[in-house]
């Protein structure tokens, strides 16, 4: 299933599938544990439409700073419904992080696996299996990734200059991941959806539905990446390499200007900047399955 991306539409995605379950089995969302959390995903639980079908929200972070912000900015008797909330900082590496906890009713995994690069390298691969033992029985899971942009490509009716477009995508992409590596950095990784699907098949789920919205770029988006690559030039330990990087990441820019269009026009002027369909955002469905009782 392919739908053109609009504002929230990944977590507005998450709520329908919620709302035709709640209608079958008469049912609230319960606790819900947001796995790797943050202003956008707390917004929504918190304060969004399906607030007021949540009994508890348990949220995880790896930074302290987050976690005081967080706590502040989303104390009980400032959202809707006074939804309890409670704010964990720690790793998913550390086998004993969150072990107190009660099993929860849905987990949201927002590009967490995506993100786990920078605390938890080569941890991706076991992540589903310790969010899955985290879930109550029937449970669910909702991952939500993006197809990495070297996996991606143009849609299969796009112009020649759209699939050129896109090609001039994946090497901003590769630049940029240049200077984070240069700089002694680790990349933000995404995974693609195939994968990301074996991992929780592998570990017992049942994907029980899936959707992709597609991406639509246009000059500023793209110039976001390049400028990552650029904040840090500054930590290569070669002068001149970092200066022939400078002159690499003009010469990018050059190429975006005359592909996207200026950068003096904001991302919202159509008429003036170009845009192209590009990769997409996914969000997985999995359901945790029941165990089967022993017979004496």
């Amino acid at each position: 299933m392919t739908l053109t991306a609009k504002t929230d539409s990944l977590f507005s995605w998450i709520e329908e599938r919620e709302r035709e379950r709640c209608k079958v089995s008469e049912s609230t969302w319960g606790r819900v544990l947001d796995s790797g959390t943050g202003y956008h995903s707390l917004s929504w639980l918190l304060c969004g439409e399906a607030s007021s079908l949540i009994k508890e929200v348990v949220a995880v972070t790896v930074e302290q700073s987050l976690a005081s912000d967080l706590r502040i900015k989303f104390d009980s008797s400032k959202t809707p419904h006074a939804t309890p909330l409670k704010l964990h900082v720690g790793n998913w590496q550390d086998a004993t992080f969150l072990s107190n906890e009660k099993p929860f009713d849905i987990i949201i995994a927002d590009y967490l696996i995506g993100a786990l690069e920078g605390f938890a390298p080569y941890y991706q691969d076991q992540i589903c299996a310790r969010l899955e033992k985290m879930l109550a029985p029937e449970g669910r899971i909702y991952l939500v990734g993006l197809q990495p942009w070297s996996e991606s490509h143009a849609p299969a009716c796009a112009s020649e200059q759209e699939v050129k477009a896109g090609k001039l995508i994946q090497e901003v992409a590769r630049t940029r991941d240049a200077c984070l590596l240069l700089a002694g950095r680790r990349c933000y990784r995404e995974y693609p959806i195939d994968w990301s699907q074996r991992q929780l098949e592998k570990v017992g789920m049942e994907v029980i539905n899936s959707v992709r919205f597609v991406n639509v770029y246009g000059r500023s988006a793209i110039i976001r990446q390049l400028e990552v690559g650029r904040r840090h030039i500054p930590m290569f330990n070669d002068s001149e390499l970092a200066n022939n990087m400078i002159q690499a990441l003009d010469r990018i820019d050059e190429r975006l200007e005359k592909e996207f269009g200026s950068r003096e026009f904001s991302e919202s002027d159509d008429k003036q900047q170009r845009r192209i369909h590009f990769g997409f955002n996914y969000v997985l469905a999995a359901r945790k399955l029941k165990t089967m009782s022993k017979s004496s």
